[in-house]
């Protein structure tokens, strides 16, 4: 596990520009977005996680890793495909996993060197050729294993959500280009502010 360096200079930039989102703060305070030092296991939970809740992630993770045992290529490749899907996964979030595995194995990925050094841009490039892992999951990704500050999920439902309870004024939804507008002001701390409106509606802390 590993914690951003940016993080209490951004925690000051946000509050001074942003009393809204400086309520949320305050109020989780205690809260910090921690990375995983796996990268393999950041881009498998976001898999995992995609359109299901936080809870409903976490319990098949855990069943996932109780039939796995440690996560790594070899031991994926050791688990029938039917019992891998048998944990809670569709079957083509079990397919995506194999994916990633595969890609993995094809690259020789088994250490953080492998990341060392990269623009974001490049990597992205390099994930989302992987079938299943898409422009979400690459943002996960960066966020909570590259620790990129600057990232902005705009498809994350959770996200769109509590911008909307936050500052949804006339009961309308927000526009994209609204959201994309009230974003900007959190630059270069993007990363930061999602973060917290994730907290905001959710009682579990989001780790991917």
């Amino acid at each position: 596990m590993k914690k951003p360096d940016y993080w209490e200079e951004s925690i000051d930039f946000l509050q001074n520009n942003d009393k809204k989102l400086a309520q949320i703060i305050n109020k989780y305070s205690e809260s910090v977005l921690i990375g995983r030092s796996n990268p393999l296991e950041t881009l498998i939970r976001s898999v995992v996680g995609q359109q299901i809740s936080v809870k409903a992630a976490a319990s098949v993770w855990q069943k996932m890793i109780n039939l796995i045992g440690e996560l790594n290529v070899d031991n994926i490749f050791l688990v029938d495909q039917e019992e891998l899907k048998s944990c809670g996964l569709s079957k083509q979030k079990t397919q995506y996993i194999l994916n990633i595995a595969e890609h993995f194995k094809a690259h020789n990925i088994n250490g953080e060197s492998y990341w060392d050094n990269r623009e974001f841009s490049n990597i992205y490039d390099e994930l989302i050729t992987i079938k299943g892992v898409g422009p979400w999951t690459v943002e996960m990704f960066g966020m909570f294993y590259l620790l990129k500050r600057d990232i902005f999920p705009l498809k994350d439902l959770g996200i769109i959500k509590a911008i909307n309870q936050l500052y949804c004024v006339d009961g309308a939804p927000l526009t994209t280009d609204q959201v994309i507008a009230i974003s900007d002001r959190w630059k270069p701390y993007r990363t930061v502010a999602c973060w917290y409106l994730w907290r905001s509606i959710d009682n579990e802390a989001v780790l991917y």
